[in-house]
């Protein structure tokens, strides 16, 4: 079977990629650094991929990965003070005005959001990705486990705790009355 070329498979997946790290971040420039990132290794990448996943799948492994070396130079933003930044953004993505504003108005409108992501932010993320792709993201489980590379029970577990720990988490709990989603109909079920 032959490829399609790379051009097709950042229009087909490029909304994909973005709304998940949108769902990570909770940041629009943050997604579209970590977009062009992604893409950008993804392109350099194209030529020696086999597709023995889908291309959704692999594009959001790449993705994940971004979004944790950003977790990573967060840390050590903390750490180190006076880390060298670069804002030199040389060719950036062009996204409608009134899309980032619609989405921008969106998240700031939306406490129940706001309290849900500092929730998933508090989880350790090998609980928060799974999570963050099987509800935001309406991935199968395995779907999410060819994305992780795990095996289906693995993430299923995962998703299992991951919902577990939203349940015990009193600082929304606290913040909202109550849960701010109901975590009772969450299903680790495909």
């Amino acid at each position: 079977m032959n490829k399609p070329p790379f051009e097709t498979v950042y229009d087909a997946h490029y909304n994909d990629v973005w709304r998940f790290l949108l769902h990570a971040s909770a940041d629009v420039q943050t997604a579209l650094d970590l977009t062009s990132q992604t893409f950008f290794r993804a392109c350099r990448g194209w030529a020696g991929f086999k597709q023995q996943a889908p291309v959704k799948s692999w594009l959001l492994r790449i993705a994940v990965n971004e979004w944790r070396r950003e977790l990573r130079r967060r840390k050590l933003s903390r750490v180190i003070p006076f880390m060298m930044r670069s804002d030199n953004h040389e060719a950036e993505l062009e996204v409608a005005d009134e899309e980032v504003a619609g989405i921008t108005e969106e998240l700031e409108r939306s406490e129940a959001y706001k309290n849900l992501q500092r929730a998933l932010n508090r989880l350790p993320e090998k609980y928060s990705i799974p999570l963050m792709l099987r509800y935001f993201e309406y991935m199968s489980i395995e779907e999410v486990a060819s994305t992780l590379g795990r095996p289906a029970g693995t993430v299923k577990s995962l998703i299992h705790r991951g919902i577990a720990k939203l349940r015990e988490d009193q600082g929304l709990r606290e913040a909202c009355g109550e849960s701010i989603i109901d975590v009772s109909q969450l299903s680790v079920e495909n």
